[in-house]
């Protein structure tokens, strides 16, 4: 009885932890980055304004509008690849997250804005 109440024990403390960690990686830098370029390279501006700042979501309102302009014939002619992030520098409250797509290498910024990493897109900001 004593060493099944022991296992019990462990085994949820082990599950404890890892939901405690799987939680933390989905508001990492790199996690953020990821879903909101993936997100972004389907067109899908809803799902990639989750991710974002303010900022982003007005800009990623602004390209909803032109996608929405263009047929769906063409939509499906936007080249699509996996998005690669080879890393991510945090500084306080800020990353830059640099990542490979479409065979190019760019980086994009993100903030720290109640706990939660989110993309911060600007409207002088080149490549995105």
């Amino acid at each position: 009885m004593k060493k099944t109440l022991v296992f019990f024990l462990f085994a949820l403390a082990i599950f404890q932890a890892c939901s405690i960690l799987g939680i933390s990686r989905k508001n990492s830098p790199e996690y953020v980055a990821k879903a909101f370029l993936t997100h972004f390279q389907k067109l899908e501006f809803n799902e990639a304004s989750e991710y974002g700042t303010e900022n982003t979501k007005k800009l990623l309102s602004l390209f909803r509008s032109i996608g929405n302009m263009l047929p769906d014939d063409k939509k499906a002619e936007v080249p699509q690849s996996d998005v690669v992030i080879h890393s991510c520098e945090t500084n306080g409250n800020t990353a830059i997250c640099h990542y490979t797509a479409n065979g190019k290498t760019e980086s994009i910024d993100l903030l720290k804005q109640d706990g939660k990493w989110l993309v911060d897109l600007k409207k002088e900001q080149k490549g995105e």
